[in-house]
């Protein structure tokens, strides 16, 4: 956005005035001023944080170190008693120097190095069953000293796949369950009994609204609903994931767009402008324009609603009470969209076909958490091991999928980047043990927290996938890349890779290099 004036503090992800180096252009055309190239750009700034930093010991090698200094120390005291004790029996001192010189031999465990490289060698193979694939061996045993795992949120703590979990339909509130992509699922009208709740695949669901409204969702929509390939479990999207979402929804409820008979007139793509996305279909009994987008512009474009089945108008009050509940979603970290139609709407080119409108629905829909990495979180706390969320989110959503997978204690806060960079190097490291969330975060942020807690004397994890992660994953003490999502950056920078992107994956990996401290003890 050319015109946006933003303060100068205004966080790399909050600068919507600027386009960075490696950004692609989808569509249209733009002139814009270069105020910064190679080493100033941002991606510049990420490789000089990576150049700067020196590669440091692993734990098991100070260790190593330390226990290799102990052992000339003692050997050397031995030596010299069982020296002086050889003078004072026999008097020869030829023979007590080769007695002693012979124990100082002995007393060096030259087994040592092969029996650590055993140990470290079957740990990995063990950790690659558990998807966990190591590329620097010392590294396996630095897992099972590991005290702090930061994490990024998407795809690692949370699926990666949106998932509608709430619709407000006319007087009707609705929960839909199930998580990710798989159309199986339940709709539970919040302000009915249990056993008023529809069930996935019944014809019988009891609110037409919601009907109308689904099938909104799958007709204005440009994403496809697959299953996944080569035999694997489990679907995909092909396409944007928030619409994706919206063919799920519609899937549980027994909506599939390929089934239908009806025939595409014209399609009004999304633009950032508008906020807006129209398709005009036709079937037997005329034309639909269906409409999607966000509330507060949907909302300006309705005239009328859709009510028990019935069109009223669109009063102010009622604007009022959807706005409320736009924001009651929001605030749970919820994207909403608004759902509406109009029927025998005008030629593309003639009037504003996106006029007149008839709101019909508002869709929530939420990235949800893994449903295994509640359970690592957990298994993390209980064996002292501190999980901490990093991501470039927005702060609402970021605390949200905290607070659900428990990371957020009654002492702790989070902050953004924001108020990270009005924060001084002490003043973070004073606080860091009470803050396990950080949102709007930059690689310059990743890369104090990490620093933070080490000067802590913790021993730090850090998982990643995008550039900006890299300078934080070669400064922790085991940088940790994302397999299927991670760039080549960063699986350059880490010391291991994740094979399934799953934050689980981590604990089963911590949980393995315990053991192979054990071992090697």
């Amino acid at each position: 956005d050319a015109d946006a004036s933003l303060d100068e503090s205004a966080t790399l992800g909050d600068r919507r005035n600027m386009i960075y180096m490696g950004t692609v252009a989808s569509t249209g055309k733009a002139l814009a001023i270069v105020v910064a190239t190679g080493m100033q750009t941002e991606l510049g700034q990420i490789a000089g944080m990576l150049s700067a930093h020196e590669q440091e010991p692993t734990p098991l090698q100070r260790r190593l170190a330390e226990l290799g200094r102990i052992l000339i120390v003692v050997c050397l005291v031995i030596v010299s008693v069982i020296f002086g004790l050889q003078v004072f029996r026999q008097g020869n001192l030829v023979e007590a120097f080769l007695v002693s010189v012979s124990l100082a031999v002995a007393a060096v465990p030259e087994g040592l190095p092969a029996v650590v490289t055993v140990a470290l060698a079957l740990g990995l193979q063990r950790m690659v069953k558990r998807n966990a694939l190591v590329r620097k061996l010392p590294s396996v045993e630095t897992l099972g000293s590991v005290t702090v795992i930061c994490s990024d949120k998407t795809g690692t703590l949370t699926r990666n796949e949106m998932t509608v979990q709430e619709m407000l339909v006319g007087d009707g509130h609705y929960r839909i369950s199930g998580t990710g992509y798989t159309p199986r699922g339940e709709f539970h009208r919040e302000d009915t009994a249990p056993e008023a709740s529809t069930k996935r695949g019944e014809q019988a669901l009891d609110n037409p609204d919601l009907l109308h409204a689904l099938t909104i969702g799958t007709w204005c929509n440009s994403a496809r609903l697959i299953p996944r390939a080569h035999g694997e479990d489990g679907w995909q999207v092909i396409g944007d994931p928030t619409e994706g979402a919206l063919i799920v929804v519609a899937r549980k409820a027994g909506i599939d767009r390929s089934q239908d008979d009806k025939r595409v007139l014209y399609e009004i793509p999304f633009d950032s402008t508008r906020k807006t996305m129209s398709v005009a279909v036709q079937d037997q009994n005329g034309s639909t324009l269906h409409v999607k987008g966000a509330p507060e512009v949907i909302l300006g474009k309705c005239e009328s609603e859709l009510y028990n089945a019935e069109i009223r108008p669109l009063t102010n009050e009622r604007r009022e009470q959807i706005l409320a509940a736009n924001s009651h979603m929001a605030n749970r970290a919820l994207r909403v969209l608004a759902l509406a139609y109009r029927l025998n709407p005008p030629n593309q080119h003639g009037d504003d076909p996106e006029s007149k409108l008839l709101f019909v629905a508002l869709a929530g829909m939420l990235d949800p958490p893994r449903e295994e990495a509640n359970m690592a979180v957990k298994k993390c706390q209980d064996a002292g091991i501190r999980p901490v969320m990093i991501t470039g989110d927005h702060p609402a959503t970021a605390l949200a999928v905290a607070r659900r997978l428990g990371m957020v204690g009654p002492q702790d806060r989070s902050i953004a980047g924001d108020e990270l960079d009005r924060m001084t190097d002490t003043e973070l490291e004073e606080q860091v043990e009470h803050i396990p969330v950080y949102a709007r975060a930059s690689a310059e942020h990743k890369l104090r927290i990490i620093n933070a807690w080490r000067s802590r004397g913790q021993v730090v994890a850090m998982t990643g996938d995008g550039v900006n992660d890299a300078p934080a994953i070669k400064a922790a003490d085991i940088g940790i890349a994302m397999g299927i999502t991670g760039t080549d950056v960063t699986k350059e920078a880490s010391d291991m890779v994740l094979t399934d992107d799953n934050f689980a994956s981590i604990v089963s990996a911590v949980e393995e290099g315990r053991g192979i401290f054990d071992n090697i003890q």
